[in-house]
């Protein structure tokens, strides 16, 4: 009976220490949970990374496409690999662009590729341009145009090209090829959601370029709270941006700055205002 006793005594002591250090260890691992989350920083910049020039296969393509870090992949329609790097991207999880081709004040023609946007068209031709451009590209949330350096000045042209974007839901971005650009001015009266480059990061075939390049568009983010930066596959870039992005990621993280999708960046604006920035 005594030895009964004592083993029904003994279970209930290890049934309430085992209580015990299940209750010990929730409180700890949720202190160990606090103290984690509370010592992980808030960014203190946020750099987009656009990178235009995608559906030609050109050289770089797959080494962007398989970087593991975000990028927005601008991509122009109705080349050969428009559709299937388009999917591709998708699959990696990267944003997705139209790089609308638009006509320069000089340049090759061949350099423009099929959909151009030309300042003699219609509103009509430009609207079906580029309805029929995204329709190819259906996983776009933004667009930025393909030179273009004559339609950015031009207010009719880009007038139309504006509120096509916007009745399509999509963002546009300057990439800045024209000095007098009109992007700006119209975006604003339009009430369209826009971006302009800040940096372009490449045409060159040196490596050290782009990663000083890079380097300069954190700087302004620092400085701004993001800042948005165009690089490119084919020979305006390819394998020696897509290393070089590999290669500064870690150290520009370093700073404090975190890599968004360019989309990302309105959410971004709207948290600094709040924070009265």
């Amino acid at each position: 009976m005594r030895a009964r006793l004592f083993v029904i005594k003994k279970s209930k002591l290890f049934i309430g220490l085992l209580i015990l250090l299940i209750a010990a260890t929730t409180i700890l691992g949720s202190n160990m949970i606090h103290v984690k989350s509370a010592d992980v920083e808030k960014p203190k910049g946020y750099i987009a990374i656009i990178i235009d020039d995608f559906g030609n296969n050109g050289k770089g393509t797959n080494a962007m496409l398989n970087l593991g870090i975000p990028i927005t992949a601008a991509i122009m329609p109705f080349l050969g690999s428009s559709l299937k790097d388009a999917e591709t991207a998708r699959d990696k999880g990267l944003e997705i662009m139209l790089h609308m081709p638009m006509e320069p004040i000089s340049g090759k023609p061949s350099w423009l590729g099929p959909g151009v946007i030309k300042c003699a068209m219609t509103d009509q031709e430009i609207q079906l341009n580029i309805n029929d451009a995204l329709d190819q590209l259906k996983w776009a949330v933004g667009m930025n145009n393909h030179m273009g350096s004559k339609v950015c000045q031009d207010r009719k042209s880009m007038e139309t090209i504006l509120l096509t974007a916007k009745g399509k839901g999509i963002y546009y971005v300057d990439s800045k090829t024209a000095e007098k650009s009109v992007i700006e001015e119209v975006a604003k009266e339009l009430d369209v959601p826009y971006f302009i480059r800040d940096v372009f990061l490449d045409s060159t075939k040196n490596q050290k370029e782009v990663e000083a390049q890079l380097m300069t568009l954190a700087n302004i983010a620092l400085k701004k709270g993001y800042a948005i930066g165009i690089g490119h596959v084919g020979p305006e870039g390819g394998e020696i941006t897509a290393e070089a992005i590999k290669k500064m990621y870690p150290k520009i993280s370093e700073k404090g700055v975190k890599f968004v999708f360019v989309s990302d960046i309105f959410d971004i604006i709207d948290q600094m205002k709040n924070d009265g920035k």
